[in-house]
Parts: C-alpha cells; structure tokens; sequence
C-alpha cells in the first residue's frame, strides 16, 4: 500500500513538473527519496503505516524527524490520499482528520482543532476533499469539510464547511496612513 501510495505521490509530482503522466515505480522512488519535496511526504506515509501496524514508538519518531528536517508536522492519524503535494513545507500542521487525493498545501497551513485536543478526536478535526489547493497561511480549524476541488486563498481563516468548487479568499484589510504634517 505504502509502495502504491509513494508512487501516486511522484507521478504527481512529475506531472507538475511539466513531464506529462510519467508514471513513477520503486526506481523513481529511489532516486528521488533525498529530494526535499519529496522525502517529507515519505516520512509522512512511514510514519502513518507504522501507526497502523501497531509499531510503537516509531510513527511519532518519524513525524518528529519531518518535523526537524522540513518544518512539516503532519499527525500519524491523518489519513492523506494519493498525490499530495508540499511545494514548500516550512511552518504547515496537518492536524486532520483526512486529506483527500491531489492536495496541495503551501507553506504555512494550520490544518486542526478549534481548541485544544491532546486526543484527536475526529469529530474536531477538518476533512479536506479531493483536488483541493490550501494557500500559504491560511487555516482550516475544527470539524469542518473541505469540498472536492476548493481553493482555500492564502491566509484564509476557514471555520466553516466549504462546498465543492467553492473559492475561499482572506478578508482584504485597508489600512490608512496618517499624511505627514
């Protein structure tokens, strides 16, 4: 499974790249295991297979490990489909519940609970839908649906379900500056 989901994610990646719909198998895997947009998303499904094998201890080392390295905290409990993307990862918590396939998160991405849960309850934890973009910054908080092909705009506050197709934007600020004397 773990195998069939990692090259989902790179024939994804390939295909933003510009390279079609190259499709990746254990070689591609390979050779691109050490890149940085890639190798966050093996620790991810490590960390997430170890955790459903039972294996203890091991499924929190690995997200620590994507936590030092990338700046990525993504929760072993989170269920991610095939395709997900990080263009950058620096500063993102993926504290869902699930993210569906062909999801891509921009830096910065506050995935999780309206207040605190040290239990993961999935009954306060977002689901985000399939082809869906989270824009830099923005924040998805408690037990709320992303619909299939959003657009969350960067730093959106989401505490609300969003419908499919839907287009979520930041509310804009104006600021006025005082004239000089």
């Amino acid at each position: 499974m773990i195998k069939q989901l990692l090259c989902e994610d790179l024939s994804r990646q390939y295909a933003l790249e510009g390279r079609g719909a190259k499709r990746a198998g254990v070689a591609g895997i390979l050779c691109r295991l050490f890149h940085p947009r890639f190798l966050p998303i093996v620790l991810c499904r490590a960390s997430r297979s170890c955790m459903k094998a039972g294996i203890p201890i091991l499924p929190r080392m690995l997200a620590g490990l994507n936590l030092f390295f990338f700046g990525l905290e993504v929760t072993p409990s989170c269920e991610i489909g095939p395709g997900i993307f990080f263009p950058h990862t620096v500063g993102t918590v993926i504290g869902a519940l699930r993210l569906g396939s062909n999801v891509t998160v921009f830096h910065g991405v506050t995935l999780g609970a309206r207040e605190l849960d040290m239990h993961f309850d999935p009954r306060k934890r977002p689901v985000v839908g399939d082809n869906v973009t989270l824009g830099t910054g923005c924040k998805i908080l408690g037990g709320i649906l992303i619909g299939n092909n959003a657009i969350v705009g960067a730093n959106a506050v989401v505490v609300h379900s969003v419908e499919a197709f839907a287009r979520v934007k930041a509310p804009q600020s104006v600021v006025k500056l005082q004239e000089d004397q």
